[in-house]
């Protein structure tokens, strides 16, 4: 998992336009599907929330998780290898409110 930039009060850069660099990113490193969960997928961000993705299919993570560091912005970004989620909890809950983005 990845866990990008530092927490801060407020991220200057719209969530959309967050999304929309994590989005080109994953398809540039060959991720088959990117879905947005947590309180982003749910409509409950708060200022200070961070940024839940899960990935599918994707063969390097290590490079797709150094890609997406890049992004210049104060919001953290969690990152998660559907293959490699075993937390039943975190399954559901990726299931139940998960988003496509692409």
């Amino acid at each position: 998992m990845l866990r990008t930039s530092c927490r801060r009060e407020t991220d200057k850069m719209p969530i959309t336009e967050l999304i929309e660099k994590v989005a080109a990113i994953c398809k540039a490193n060959g991720v088959k599907r990117l879905d947005l969960f947590g309180s982003f997928a749910t409509g409950t961000a708060a200022p200070t929330s961070d940024i839940d993705f899960v990935v599918y299919g994707c063969e390097d993570m290590f490079r797709l998780e150094d890609a997406i560091s890049e992004i210049d912005t104060l919001r953290k970004i969690d990152l998660f290898d559907y293959d490699s989620i075993h937390n039943e909890f975190l399954l559901e809950d990726i299931k139940a409110y998960g988003k496509q983005i692409y």
